[in-house]
């Protein structure tokens, strides 16, 4: 069931270092706990993306403000 992990306790755990809500956790392990393997794993491949989108689009406005830093810069010189 809990395939990797001792006890739910660690699986939880995991997944709030993860960044997954008590909602989230709670919804995977009933899926874990009712042999839905699948539909976990969909769940939290879902807050995966997330997650990296949210990296995209912080490399997009760190991006963005390097092009700014350097054209302030061309101006000092």
């Amino acid at each position: 069931m809990l395939s990797g992990y001792q006890t739910e306790e660690e699986l939880i755990q995991n997944m709030a270092d993860a960044g997954c809500k008590e909602e989230m956790a709670a919804d995977v392990l009933n899926c874990l706990k009712q042999g839905q393997r699948k539909k976990g794993l969909l769940l939290l491949q879902g807050q995966r993306e997330t997650l990296l989108d949210g990296i995209h689009r912080n490399q997009s406005c760190i991006d963005y403000l390097d092009d700014v830093l350097g054209g302030i810069r061309k101006g000092d010189t």
